[in-house]
């Protein structure tokens, strides 16, 4: 049965978009994820999706800040039984690509969406963004005592595993390594904090 508009608030309405397109993008990408789908989805027509949610970018931009969130709680989790700052490290380590591993839908759709976005993102969103990053600077705190020396050691390391994830889920790390991404995401923090003295 369609639902009607009045079953459900502005909010509510705007939760159900949001969920539905979760369960689309853990299964099919940014490519799956349509209005047409949404409201199928929720049983109600695209134009009230428009009203109460917006348009397709605002609900990509709402579905990556869920994940995010999602990823830093998955984070702390991991973080939880860390008892030294080096424990702490292999534990977002540890997590982030155990997190691309579980959720590679979701994972891709924050990828594939700031390939394709053209301007900025709104401050909400940046926010958003901000915060799994604010939670390696926070790790690599005892490391990089330094703020800017730690926010670019943070943007390097990030980056770093961004792209062993990316390789590792488009089939394409076996190309430049026949290592799986753990170990090699292991390697690769480990040698930069080896170094972190050395300019």
């Amino acid at each position: 049965m369609v639902a009607r508009r009045q079953e459900h608030t502005r909010d509510e309405l705007a939760a159900m978009v949001v969920t539905a397109a979760e369960d689309i993008a853990a299964a099919e990408g940014l490519a799956g994820v349509t209005m047409r789908r949404l409201a199928a989805a929720v049983g109600y027509a695209p134009n009230s999706i428009y009203h109460a949610v917006g348009d397709m970018d605002e609900i990509v931009l709402r579905l990556n800040a869920r994940t995010l969130d999602l990823l830093c709680w998955s984070l702390r989790r991991c973080l939880a039984g860390a008892l030294t700052p080096e424990s702490a490290v292999d534990a977002i380590v540890e997590g982030y690509i155990a997190f691309v591993r579980r959720h590679p839908g979701l994972w891709s759709v924050i990828v594939d969406y700031v390939r394709r976005r053209k301007g900025p993102f709104p401050d909400w969103y940046q926010a958003a963004l901000s915060k799994p990053l604010d939670l390696v600077d926070e790790v690599l705190n005892p490391f990089f005592p330094d703020p800017d020396d730690r926010r670019r050691s943070t943007a390097v390391l990030w980056a770093s595993l961004h792209g062993i994830a990316s390789l590792t889920l488009s089939g394409k790390l076996g190309i430049v390594t026949g290592d799986d991404a753990l170990p090699l995401a292991r390697l690769v923090v480990r040698r930069y904090l080896a170094g972190r003295g050395a300019e």
